[in-house]
């Protein structure tokens, strides 16, 4: 049975373990690791030292993290982190970059496997090289030794490396079959699809049409609602247009046993105890979904 899982970032503004114990009173158990809170633990020191600790303190407290997100940015978010702070890329056209990159996702991919972190979400980077005049075949290859790289990193411990669907034309991982196309090239024990619903509404691509092409291929989830223009991280069933009652039929006959985890940050842009309200109602509405298909 699918398990409710909500992304950390839905408090952004908590410490660690701070954020643990919350989440923890409000009954969640399953969590994705956010970046920024990823950013957070590796300040502390050697990555599989923090990660070991700190996966004790969450099961001390019911808490695991079977998901995490690889950095988006080079720095996290707390206020002496901004100077500098810039998008992160695996791919990037400079092969001293490339090397820091992947010197980066090293240490990532350490912290993961401490935490016992089994989906590893990837944005597959590369989003600049047909701007600087890399040809299809040339992108693809980049990326490739990227995720080939990452992957290695990770062989023999819990994480597999997901890489996420993206909205923009550019990125050239839309739809479940560009996706496979990378698994194909990498190896499918290397590499898995974390598909983002919120991403593929702005596509537009049908979600439930994604899980059914991505089939045993899809690891993970990014759980999230729009109106199809903009990526807005709504919680379902508010304001948006993605039709979930497919979707959820669509993950049962896959026989998807990922999390399904919830991506809401849009949904944390009030006072505390209405964010802490809306958390309570978030896992009453992921079990309601996972326990009806979400019909109505």
């Amino acid at each position: 049975m699918l398990q409710p899982s909500m992304w950390t970032s839905y408090l952004i503004e908590w410490f660690p373990e701070e954020m643990v114990k919350c989440f923890a009173e409000h009954g969640w158990h399953t969590l994705e690791l956010s970046d920024e809170h990823g950013h957070d633990l590796l300040k502390l020191g050697d990555p599989a030292t923090v990660g070991a600790k700190f996966r004790r303190f969450a099961a001390d407290r019911g808490v695991s993290f079977p998901q995490g997100h690889f950095y988006l940015c080079n720095k996290g978010f707390r206020p002496e982190d901004l100077a500098g702070r810039r998008v992160a890329d695996v791919a990037p056209a400079d092969d001293a970059d490339f090397a820091t990159a992947m010197d980066d996702m090293k240490r990532w991919v350490d912290l993961f496997s401490a935490l016992g972190v089994k989906a590893g979400v990837l944005h597959i980077g590369g989003g600049k090289l047909g701007a600087a005049g890399w040809s299809q075949e040339r992108i693809f290859a980049r990326r490739v030794d990227a995720v080939t790289r990452i992957a290695e990193f990770a062989k023999g411990g819990p994480v597999k490396i997901c890489i996420e669907n993206m909205c923009d034309e550019a990125s050239g991982v839309r739809t479940a079959a560009d996706i496979i196309r990378y698994i194909d090239a990498v190896g499918a024990d290397k590499a898995g699809i974390c598909l983002d619903t919120g991403h593929a509404n702005i596509t537009p691509v049908d979600s439930a049409e994604f899980v059914r092409g991505a089939g045993a291929h899809l690891k993970a989830l990014h759980i999230a609602d729009n109106l199809g223009k903009s990526d807005d991280h709504m919680l379902p069933y508010s304001r948006g247009t993605v039709k979930w009652t497919p979707v959820m039929r669509a993950l049962r006959a896959v026989k998807y046993d990922g999390l399904f985890n919830f991506e809401v940050p849009g949904d944390n842009r009030c006072p505390k105890p209405v964010r802490l309200a809306k958390l309570d109602y978030a896992l009453k509405l992921a079990n309601w979904m996972i326990e009806n298909d979400g019909v109505e």
